[in-house]
């Protein structure tokens, strides 16, 4: 995993606080205003552009934050807390951060696009598992190929985003730019 940037720690926290409400907001909207895609429970993802710039920049501990934090902000903000869209949000959260960490610690022969693709898999993946046991079926896991299907693209997306935005960022090592 390529080393976080070295900053004294306020300026860490600050960032860190950023990127959570940055991943809020985009959360929040995502939720509420723009409508839901094809596939139930599917959408793009645009938080996750928070999570992985606070992967890249600052390392797995401030992504877990930022990404957890978000989950845990928007179910308070719409009221599912404790539910079951939290319970499917979280797990989606969780499986995500998880893989993206570890491809991140897999060193450069993954870019933030790859993790990005990855972690969007593993957040559909790890919804459609608590599904089906929040339900007691294997039925919602039929949707694991349409949704792993369009998780390619939308990670695509995202990563990408994530690249551009670490490429304008001047404190920012070439190292960890060039992902």
């Amino acid at each position: 995993m390529p080393s976080p940037v070295r900053q004294n720690s306020a300026h860490r926290l600050a960032a860190g606080a950023l990127l959570l409400a940055l991943a809020a907001l985009l959360g929040y909207l995502e939720s509420v205003i723009l409508p839901p895609l094809p596939v139930p429970g599917l959408r793009l993802g645009l938080a996750n552009i928070a999570v992985v710039l606070a992967l890249a920049m600052h390392g797995p501990r401030v992504a877990a934050v930022v990404s957890l934090g978000r989950v845990l902000i928007v179910a308070l903000a719409t009221g599912t807390a404790g539910g079951p869209a939290f319970l499917l949000s979280l797990a989606g959260a969780c499986a995500a951060l998880a893989a993206m960490v570890l491809l991140a610690s897999a060193g450069p022969a993954f870019s933030v696009v790859g993790w990005s693709v990855v972690g969007s898999a593993a957040h559909v993946t790890g919804q459609l598992l608590v599904a089906s046991l929040l339900v007691s079926s294997s039925v919602p896991l039929a949707l694991l190929p349409v949704s792993l299907g369009l998780s390619v693209p939308l990670g695509l997306a995202v990563g990408s985003t994530v690249r551009l935005l670490l490429s304008r960022i001047p404190d920012l090592s070439l190292s960890a730019a060039g992902r």
